[in-house]
């Protein structure tokens, strides 16, 4: 199973997730809980972070968890994705993703982020394909 190192590991090896600035804080079977750190360049005018902050959170932490039950290399990608926005974050976002049903084809989770302050700022939902493995040579 995957532990929050080696998930911070596959983050880290990512072109995207560097920039980000993810950090990995727990993982269990078909769970996890990643964090951002707020920074200016995720500020909108008025002081909020933007909404893509949570989603992005919110669909790595999902990807996360998904890792957890299939293994690193899983080639799961993004299908469907929707946001409900409950409230205007300021602060470090943290999300928490649980997988509510790991398919051989599709994968279903839920995902919820908060602010640290721990209130609700977005809830998510989150379909995943998992494409078959290309065929050894």
């Amino acid at each position: 199973m995957m532990d929050a190192d080696a998930a911070q590991t596959v983050l880290d090896s990512t072109p995207f997730a560097p920039w980000w600035g993810f950090r990995v804080d727990a993982v269990k079977e078909g769970w996890a809980r990643v964090s951002l750190p707020r920074r200016p360049e995720l500020f909108r005018p008025g002081g909020v972070l933007q909404g893509g902050c949570a989603m992005t959170l919110a669909d790595v932490t999902c990807w996360i968890a998904i890792m957890s039950l299939f293994g690193e290399d899983d080639p799961s990608v993004t299908q469907q994705m929707t946001t409900s926005f409950l409230g205007p974050a300021r602060t470090d976002l943290v999300c928490e993703s649980t997988i509510v049903r790991p398919g051989r084809l599709i994968v279903y989770g839920t995902a919820e982020t908060r602010d640290t302050a721990g209130r609700l700022v977005s809830h998510h939902t989150l379909t995943y394909v998992r494409p078959p493995r290309p065929a050894a040579d």
